[in-house]
């Protein structure tokens, strides 16, 4: 590794000697990120403080982090939170978000979700999206404020339409709009919702794709998306997704009919302890169908989905076992 001191990196160490707070930042920031010297975390915390001292406020935030972290300094939530705070008060937005963490998760301080909420919405108003999703956590779990689903939904957009791609909101905003929550129920928009997060690998948003597309439920049915979206859903290991292409295999209706599909399906959420897949699978064995044929396997299916609270089975299971006789 080349450790060669660049031109850029000496003009500021000067600079940054002479008492330049803005240089010392900059120096703190070179020796943390390893650009035109060696990567030190000692160093850079030294220069972090000589500028944090002087008030600037991204070096206030930096030692922020570094004593959340510990790095170059021994971890200390306490000084964490006094530096936060610093650069905070001169209404540094990501500062107040992490306050709003610290007082959320009550983080080496009194868990406080009024004073949470209140480093939120300071940060919120400055376009911060991370604290703005967070406020509509808190609106929709009634956390530190009074439930309330408009706000809720309302911060969840602010964020998403200022670029906030975290998928798990798409999918709480398509949730909402599906169910009507805050908000008229609206298929077309959960469905908008869904989709980008279902692109970017939310299993939920995948399944509840997979059945839009299966039931029509806004009026565009097309089982090949369907599929589609029930396979991205199952091979990322989601139970429901995996037993219902099990059917679709299985009954041949919609698709092509492969027992052998079918059974694998099955195999895959029965091994979850899905009971419908337990149930769907013994009787693959138990008539040979995608499987050689096992009648007493079947039967350990179909009793291992009993064990697990299917009850429903019983009086088949009854008739299984009589025929097996």
């Amino acid at each position: 590794m080349d450790t060669k001191k660049s031109d850029k990196f000496l003009s500021t160490l000067e600079a940054a000697q002479k008492g330049d707070a803005d240089a010392q930042f900059a120096l703190g920031l070179m020796y943390e990120d390893g650009k035109g010297t060696e990567q030190n975390y000692v160093a850079a915390y030294k220069y972090y403080k000589l500028a944090a001292d002087q008030g600037n406020i991204n070096a206030q935030y930096k030692l922020g982090i570094m004593y959340y972290d510990g790095k170059g300094i021994e971890q200390n939530y306490i000084k964490s939170i006094e530096y936060f705070q610093l650069a905070a008060n001169q209404n540094d937005s990501d500062a107040q978000f992490n306050l709003g963490v610290m007082y959320g998760d009550g983080k080496e301080t009194e868990q406080n979700y009024a004073e949470a909420y209140k480093y939120y919405k300071l940060a919120a108003e400055q376009g911060n999206t991370q604290a703005q999703v967070n406020l509509g956590c808190m609106y929709y779990d009634g956390k530190g404020v009074d439930q309330n689903y408009v706000k809720s939904l309302k911060y969840y957009l602010l964020a998403v339409q200022q670029g906030e791609d975290n998928h798990n909101v798409q999918y709480l905003l398509g949730n909402m709009y599906e169910r009507g929550i805050g908000t008229e129920q609206n298929y077309a928009e959960a469905r908008k919702y869904y989709k980008l997060a279902a692109e970017q690998g939310n299993i939920n948003a995948q399944f509840i794709l997979g059945k839009f597309y299966y039931y029509g439920v806004d009026g565009r049915k097309d089982y090949i998306k369907s599929i589609e979206y029930f396979q991205l859903a199952a091979l990322q290991g989601d139970s429901e997704a995996q037993y219902l292409l099990g059917c679709i295999y299985n009954a041949g209706e919609v698709v092509a009919q492969d027992y052998v599909k079918a059974a694998n399906y099955f195999q895959q959420a029965a091994e979850q302890g899905n009971t419908e897949a337990q149930v769907q699978l013994g009787l693959m064995y138990y008539y040979g169908r995608g499987v050689e044929q096992d009648c007493a396997k079947g039967l350990e299916y179909c009793q291992l989905a009993i064990q697990q609270g299917n009850g429903d089975l019983q009086f088949d299971l009854s008739n299984m076992d009589k025929n097996e006789e």
